[in-house]
C-alpha cells in the first residue's frame, strides 16, 4: 500500500503546494484549520483537523505536512504512529524533544522547509558546497543571509501582514547573535542593530536588515568546515527602507514588555487588525544569501543568491513559495530521499539543485551572481 500525505491545519496558504502535488498525481488528505474550508480544495478531500481523527487515518510510513510553528501535537502524533514529517518553521528545543526518537524509529523529519526558513537554507548550502571545491587555508569568510516579506506598495508603517504577526514579534523580543570581526556579537533585541543594505537587483534598492537568529548553529548545519576562518556571519531579516522608523512604537512596546506572552499576543492582534494585506494585494518576498572568501584584503571568491517575487491575483508570493517548499519536502519524504532523523532542510546536493530550479521558476526573479565575473557584476548593478 502506497504511503499517503496528510496536510494538516490547511488553509488558503496551502493551495499552491497542494496543486503542485496534484499535478504530479498525488492526492493528499487535507486536514483543514479550525473554521477554514478553502474553496479551491474539493470538499470531499477536506476534513476538519482533530488529533484523534488524524491518528485513526495514519498508517506507518505516511507523511505529515505541518506548516505551523505550534504543531508540536502533530509532531508527537507522527512519532507515535510511525509517520514521516515535514515542518515549515524553525526547530525549537520542544520540537527537537518531540522528534528525538525519529532516527531510532526509522522516521525522517524535514524541518525548516518553508519560505524563510527554507529557501535560504537551499541557497546557503548551494554556495557552501561550491566554495568547498576551491577553499584554501588562509581564506577569511564573510557570510550573510537575509529574507523577508513586505508590501509591494508600502505605506508609512512599511509592513503588512498575511499571517499572524506573533512569530515575528517573538523573534524581535529574543536576543540575537552574529559574528563580526571574527568574534561573536550579541544584542538583547534584534532591532537595536538595524542597518542599511543594498539589495543586488537589476535596479539596486536600499533596504534595512538586522540579525534575528543565532547564526552559529546554522554555520554548522550548512557544512562550514570547523577549520575555516569566519570573519563575519549574520542571518536575519530584510525590510523596506524606513521600517525602523515606521516600527519605532512597536520596538518601544517590546522593549518594555519583553517576551511576556500576553502582551505580545495583544500587540499581535492589534497589528494584524491595523495592517493587513487586502485579499488580492501584491506582497513581495526578497532574499539575499551571500558568501565571500577574502585573502590579503581582496575577494578571491564571491557569490550570492538573490530572489525577488511578487504576489497579487495569483495569490500571495509568501503562500506560493512556502507551500511549494512544503510540497517538495513531502515529495522527497514520499520517495524515501531523506535519511531517518531530524534535518534542517535537505542536505542532498541533487535535491537542493532540483528544489532551487522549482523555486527559481516560480519566483519570477531568482539569480545566482558571481560577483567576480564582470558580466554578472554588471547584471546585478
Amino acid at each position: 500500500m502506497m504511503s499517503r500525505i496528510h496536510w494538516v491545519h490547511c488553509g488558503p496558504d496551502a493551495v499552491f503546494g497542494l496543486r503542485h502535488l496534484q499535478q504530479r498525481g498525488i492526492e493528499p488528505m487535507v486536514w483543514t484549520a479550525h473554521g477554514v474550508s478553502p474553496d479551491e480544495i474539493p470538499a470531499g478531500q477536506q476534513r476538519p483537523y482533530e488529533a484523534a481523527a488524524l491518528k485513526a487515518e495514519l498508517a506507518r510510513g505516511d507523511i505529515i505536512v505541518a506548516p505551523r510553528p505550534t504543531d508540536l501535537e502533530v509532531a508527537r502524533i507522527a512519532m507515535d504512529c510511525g509517520a514521516h514529517l515535514a515542518v515549515g518553521w524553525h526547530v525549537s528545543p520542544t520540537l527537537r524533544e518531540a522528534v528525538g526518537a525519529a532516527a531510532g524509529r526509522g522516521l525522517s523529519v524535514l524541518a525548516e522547509v518553508g519560505m524563510v526558513p527554507g529557501i535560504d537554507h537551499l541557497m546557503a548550502r548551494d554556495l557552501v558546497n561550491d566554495y568547498r571545491q576551491v577553499a584554501q587555508d588562509g581564506d577569511r569568510l564573510h557570510f550573510s543571509s537575509y529574507g523577508g516579506g513586505m508590501p509591494k506598495h508600502p505605506d508609512n508603517f512599511r509592513h503588512k501582514f498575511n499571517l499572524s504577526p506573533l512569530p515575528l514579534l517573538n523573534a524581535l523580543a529574543t536576543p540575537t547573535s552574529w559574528i563580526g570581526q571574527g568574534e561573536t556579537r550579541r544584542a538583547a533585541f534584534p532591532f537595536e542593530v538595524i542597518r542599511s543594505f543594498d539589495l543586488n537587483l537589476p535596479t539596486p534598492e536600499r533596504h534595512e536588515v538586522y540579525p534575528h537568529y543565532d547564526v552559529a548553529p546554522y554555520l554548522e548545519a550548512y557544512g562550514f568546515d570547523p577549520g575555516w576562518t569566519i570573519a563575519t556571519a549574520e542571518r536575519g531579516a530584510i525590510r523596506l527602507k524606513g521600517w525602523k522608523q515606521g516600527w519605532a512604537a512597536v520596538f518601544a512596546s517590546i522593549r518594555q514588555t519583553g517576551k511576556d506572552a500576553e502582551a505580545l499576543a495583544t500587540l499581535s492582534e492589534t497589528l494584524w487588525a491595523e495592517h493587513p494585506f487586502a485579499p488580492e494585494e501584491a506582497d513581495r518576498i526578497v532574499l539575499s544569501v551571500a558568501l565571500r572568501a577574502e585573502r590579503d584584503g581582496r575577494a578571491r571568491w564571491h557569490r550570492e543568491w538573490v530572489l525577488d517575487s511578487t504576489g497579487g491575483r495569483s495569490g500571495f508570493a509568501r503562500f506560493r513559495l512556502k507551500s511549494l517548499m512544503l510540497a517538495l519536502a513531502a515529495e522527497a519524504l514520499l520517495a524515501g530521499r531523506v535519511e531517518p532523523g531530524l534535518h534542517i532542510g535537505p542536505t542532498d546536493p541533487e535535491l537542493i539543485a532540483n528544489w532551487l530550479v522549482e523555486i527559481t521558476h516560480e519566483a519570477g526573479f531568482a539569480r545566482r551572481i558571481d560577483h567576480l565575473r564582470s558580466d554578472d557584476a554588471k547584471g546585478a548593478a
